[in-house]
């Protein structure tokens, strides 16, 4: 960190999508005080030079040069596919890391990396921003109001990326060598197939862009509500198996909280949907909390709450619970700068993310079977 200032410094590694939308503005804007952005990489060289030069700082194309900078504190990993190989290099190299998900596909390398940053003294936090929004935090303080609970369903509407994404202002450059994309993908493939190579049936298209890229943050939200709950995944279905759907499926999940409520999933890819919706429903006997999620890059937006409950008589007593300010994005990144000066827990550690993968792969072998 600076002497004079006290920021964190940054190295961003991947500066696509979510590091223009999100993280950057929330890092040069709400965040200014906390961080200050070092240099910059991306495999696109346009890209690394155009945002370096926007920056006025250090720019290329090799992450290791990121890594080994000693004018760099923590490293923002927001690269393609799981983050795991460059957060661990990280680490060796005694930066603190914040990385995108997915992290690991394999729930044992999460933990393992987990057990290292805390041997180190580390922060090693995983980006579930819905953990971060206040309506999800104070949802759990009401649970009481509204028990015992019987279940927990979530429910996503998802329209294709492009409809969620073409109105951003993203820089994009077509030159990425191919060796360098080529060898990406490989790298992504060979990890996705030694996490499922013990499970017969995984469709590994489906487990790595649908599971590990959306419905994790419902697995998350499954945490964030019951951190110490063990959750069990029992049966799932889509609506098509990938050899005969033309687009992402539509999935129902069913599963059990240990001594707590059952649980569902809706995740439905709806491409020409009007935006994306989310929501969770918490019910109980004595009444049911809904939690509305904004859309991903609905930057000014947090979610909110509404609380329904039986009242004197037969009344019903409807409440509905909102706040302002950081988005979540802006929240989590700034419970990663309070981790790494404090020493405070922060929500999505990495132990965390490998219970998601753990119960990702059990979906996925479901949705196989």
């Amino acid at each position: 960190m600076t002497e004079k200032t006290n920021k964190v410094r940054l190295g961003i590694i991947g500066l696509g999508l979510i590091t223009q939308s999100v993280h950057l503005p929330n890092i040069l804007g709400p965040l200014r005080e906390r961080f200050v952005v070092t240099r910059v990489c991306d495999l696109s060289p346009g890209l690394a030079a155009t945002i370096g030069a926007e920056l006025s700082v250090p720019h290329g194309t090799d992450a290791a040069e990121v890594i080994a900078d000693p004018e760099v504190d923590a490293v923002v990993i927001c690269t393609p596919g799981a983050h795991s190989s460059l957060a661990r290099k990280a680490l060796d190299a005694g930066k603190h890391v914040f990385a995108e998900k997915p992290y690991s596909y394999d729930p044992a390398i999460a933990e393992r990396d987990a057990a290292f940053a805390r041997e180190k003294g580390l922060v090693l936090q995983v980006g579930y921003m819905k953990m971060y929004e206040p309506a999800i935090a104070e949802a759990r303080r009401r649970m009481e109001e509204i028990g015992p609970l019987r279940l927990v369903r979530m429910t996503v509407l998802h329209p294709s990326d492009e409809k969620q994404t073409d109105d951003l202002p993203i820089k994009r450059f077509a030159d990425v060598p191919a060796d360098a994309l080529d060898a990406a993908r490989t790298d992504n493939q060979t990890e996705v197939s030694a996490a499922v190579s013990d499970f017969a049936g995984i469709d590994p298209v489906l487990f790595r862009n649908v599971l590990h890229g959306s419905v994790c943050h419902q697995t998350a939200v499954l945490r964030a509500l019951f951190p110490d709950a063990v959750t069990q995944a029992i049966s799932a279905h889509q609506d098509a198996p990938g050899s005969v759907r033309g687009e992402p499926p539509k999935l129902q999940i069913v599963g059990r909280i240990e001594n707590g409520p059952d649980w569902a999933i809706s995740w439905n890819w709806l491409t020409h949907f009007p935006e994306y919706q989310e929501w969770v429903e918490i019910y109980g006997d004595r009444g049911s909390l809904r939690i509305d999620l904004p859309p991903p890059y609905k930057k000014s937006q947090l979610g909110v709450l509404t609380t329904t409950r039986s009242g004197a008589g037969n009344d019903v007593l409807v409440e509905r619970w909102e706040t302002t300010g950081p988005n979540a994005f802006a929240r989590e990144l700034d419970a990663f700068a309070t981790s790494i000066t404090t020493g405070a827990p922060v929500l999505s550690d990495a132990a965390g993310a490998g219970r998601d993968a753990a119960l990702l792969r059990d979906l996925a072998a479901l949705l196989g079977s």
